[in-house]
């Protein structure tokens, strides 16, 4: 096997469809994870028929019989695992105080529990083949945050840091981990078919339902191009020594921006509270 074996996680759609197109028509071979993988083959060979060959769909539902399944399927069948890009994901928006912990798990159970156990799966044989990258899909919602995204934030807070230590423990096995941090792309992700609310509202929190609106209102006008993520995917998956952690697009940076002068700001000014702890010698 010459070509470079590549997994992608949710990848019927979005990001993740475009990350399979991106991979086989770079050369690739690459495995797209999918609850209906008739239906993604189907998609790619409409996209795609010559790169067909170079296909191939598997199911899995975030298991850990699935996942391990399809971890073997792919190491028997080609023999390695270059790259991992864990894409499947989902927000549940709303206020905080309305979220169920049986949602809150649930999407804990995709976005961070699921990732991880992929990510656990793939680890022994990028390091007997001494090679390996994984890319997690984060948001820039881990660093800045707002009404309505508290679970949200905190799953994705969780695959940015997990990402970076990560990448520490593993850099001996020359395996590179880097989480990507993207500002809204223009896919499904906030349509009713992909995002989630609370079941129950109490209606009480103001700010929570302006929130929601205005994204309703950014839903498919987002600045981010789910095709120009996908070949920002492959460069990474190119660089010789990748950022463990990586923001995309210019409202990501903006915001970035912002948030690092805010945490400047408030550090220096109460500075002399946060030395108070200090033993005094």
């Amino acid at each position: 096997m010459t070509k470079q074996v590549v997994i992608v996680t949710g990848a019927s759609k979005g990001i993740g469809f475009e990350t399979v197109l991106a991979g086989l028509a770079k050369g690739m071979v690459v495995v797209g994870t999918s609850r209906t993988p008739d239906k993604l083959t189907a998609k790619v060979q409409a996209k795609l028929p010559d790169k067909l060959d170079s296909f191939l769909a598997l199911e899995m539902d975030f298991t850990s019989a699935s996942i391990k399944r399809v971890v073997a399927e792919v190491i028997d069948k080609f023999g390695r695992i270059d790259v991992l890009v864990n894409n499947a994901g989902y927000a549940i928006l709303g206020a905080f105080e309305d979220m169920d912990l049986a949602e809150v798990k649930a999407n804990f159970d995709v976005n961070v529990f699921g990732l991880m156990s992929m990510t656990q799966a793939v680890l022994p044989q990028m390091r007997k083949q001494k090679a390996g990258h994984i890319i997690n899909l984060s948001s820039i919602s881990a660093t800045v945050t707002g009404p309505s995204q508290s679970i949200y934030s905190a799953s994705k807070a969780a695959v940015t840091l997990m990402s970076e230590a990560l990448a520490q423990e593993v850099a001996a096995f020359n395996i590179k981990v880097t989480a990507l941090c993207p500002w809204g792309v223009r896919t499904d992700f906030l349509d009713e078919s992909s995002l989630r609310k609370p079941a129950n509202q109490t209606g009480q929190y103001s700010e929570v339902d302006q929130t929601l609106a205005g994204l309703g209102r950014l839903n498919h006008n987002q600045n981010g191009d789910p095709a120009l993520v996908a070949q920002a995917i492959l460069k990474v998956v190119a660089m010789p020594n990748p950022p463990a952690r990586l923001y995309l697009g210019t409202g990501a940076l903006m915001a970035l921006q912002s948030k690092i002068e805010e945490v400047i700001q408030v550090a220096n000014a109460n500075a002399e509270l946060s030395q108070s702890i200090d033993y005094q010698d």
